[in-house]
């Protein structure tokens, strides 16, 4: 007789990209909020996800503002916690579920470049890029169209961090600029 107790798969799940989005204008974090982040070196936070069913601990997130000023990724990371529910974000007592995460890049959109939403529209046009549920997971083609979007706009732009790292440095600036993880900055930085 064959056993059908219930067995650990050995299929290993394929990690999901998620999009994070979010809308200053109308979320409980505002843009002040993201800029101490990024003053802080503040890197783990959470955030709602809507398709809480698919996404789960070492998935990939972006974050996509929405709504006013410069819109498109600001941040990047990792979930690290799976979905879990709490109470709704807006007050209006939905069943919502968040996520821990930690980015590896943070990136204020009013001082530096980003992958902006025309952007994105352009190279990914199946996908809303300028509004919907926060915590969306893009098909694969998706993704690995933002992946490679996302790898182009770090080496275009990690000589404009490494000068912008050293005026901080030099305390000629504020650091409400740009949050790197120190494994980013190796990859970033590091001499061939």
């Amino acid at each position: 007789m064959k056993d059908t107790s219930k067995k650990k798969s050995s299929v290993r799940r394929v990690k999901q990209t998620v999009i994070l989005k979010w809308n200053p204008a109308v979320s409980s974090i505002h843009f002040y909020d993201f800029l101490s982040r990024i003053l802080w070196d503040d890197d783990k936070a959470d955030w709602s996800i809507w398709d809480y069913g698919k996404v789960r601990k070492g998935d990939r997130f972006f974050m996509l503002k929405v709504g006013c000023g410069t819109c498109g990724i600001v941040e990047a990371g990792t979930i690290t916690s799976d979905p879990t529910p709490d109470k709704d974000w807006s007050g209006q007592g939905r069943k919502v579920y968040y996520c821990d995460y930690q980015s590896e890049i943070m990136i204020n959109p009013e001082t530096l470049p980003i992958i902006g939403t025309e952007q994105l529209q352009a190279a990914i046009p199946d996908f809303d890029w300028t509004g919907g549920h926060a915590g969306t997971v893009l098909n694969d083609s998706q993704a690995k169209v933002l992946q490679k979007l996302y790898v182009s706009y770090l080496r275009e732009n990690a000589p404009l961090f490494a000068d912008r790292f050293e005026l901080i440095n030099r305390r000629e600036m504020e650091n409400d600029q740009l949050y790197l993880s120190r494994s980013l900055s190796r990859k970033l930085f590091e001499r061939s």
